[in-house]
């Protein structure tokens, strides 16, 4: 597992922080864009963020987790067992689920990233709505086929017992996430050997996930907007400005006389650094 999660790693990376997520193109008299359009993209490069962070985190995890548990093997000794997967239940089974998780968890969010970056990409290209509408129902196609090949993994792995009853993981991909889950908790509070790293890692991500629900269901993903630039009023009487009010005034002047520059009209004159606003 480490080798296929390394190899997956590396094209996350490239994929999510060192290639610029695809933005739309200027308005042209031939092809508008609308601002709920493009308000739409500029959410889904934040959601691209976000989902590379869980993507490349997860597969990071999952080399790791398999390395040092391939290390244990070769360096413990362990007592017989009637198959491999008994070993792997008996000694195993917390680094076992974690792998298959984090893996499949990061192959998910991989597959999430080219949905978001292809449906900006063919906006940008002025694609048709049927050749979005197939591209978007073969990407989906493809995430349905790659978690029911998991969840046929999670219901036959471990087979049958000696006694013919069913010792796997559950039925689907959620039964190996609880199995997971459950399994890293007692790990973190178990009394005679506790986790204090992984308890924090579990009410971090208690805590991210929290946020995350905030963010769907307020739809606040974007930074509120600073106050407008400050009115100065030189015929009253007036007190010198913040230092943060004067850097503001600055921009914003600057950007006036950029766009003065760009429709022709005379420029206006720039206030001295001890400029004022009224009290």
């Amino acid at each position: 597992m480490k080798l296929p999660a390394a190899v997956v790693t590396a094209g996350m990376i490239s994929l999510g922080f060192a290639t610029g997520f695809p933005v739309l193109p200027k308005d042209t008299p031939e092809r508008q864009y609308s601002s709920s359009l493009r308000e739409r993209c500029e959410s889904l490069g934040r959601l691209h963020i976000v989902l590379a962070l869980i993507a490349v985190t997860s597969e990071v995890i999952c080399v790791l987790w398999a390395a040092v548990e391939v290390n244990q093997l070769t360096e413990r000794i362990y007592q017989p067992a009637a198959s491999v997967w008994d070993l792997v239940q008996r000694d195993c089974d917390l680094a076992w689920s974690a792998v298959n998780s984090h893996f499949v968890l990061g192959i998910i969010g991989f597959v999430s990233m080219l949905a978001t970056r292809a449906y900006v990409m063919l906006l940008a290209a002025e694609a048709s709505s049927a050749l979005m509408t197939a591209a978007g129902t073969g990407t989906l196609a493809a995430l349905c086929l790659m978690i029911a090949v998991v969840n046929r993994g999670v219901e036959f792995g471990g087979g049958d017992s000696i006694d013919g009853l069913h010792n796997g993981y559950g039925k689907t991909i959620l039964d190996l996430f609880q199995h997971y889950g459950v399994l890293l908790a007692q790990c973190a509070t178990n009394l005679d050997d506790p986790g204090p790293l992984e308890f924090s890692a579990i009410t971090l991500e208690i805590t991210s996930i929290a946020f995350g629900l905030q963010v769907i269901l307020l739809g606040n993903d974007k930074m509120e907007a600073e106050k407008e630039c400050p009115f100065v009023d030189l015929d009253s009487n007036y007190a010198p400005l913040l230092q943060k009010e004067q850097e503001k005034l600055d921009v914003c002047l600057a950007m006036e006389e950029e766009g003065q520059r760009q429709n022709g009209e005379p420029e206006t004159i720039i206030m001295e650094e001890n400029s004022s606003v009224n009290i």
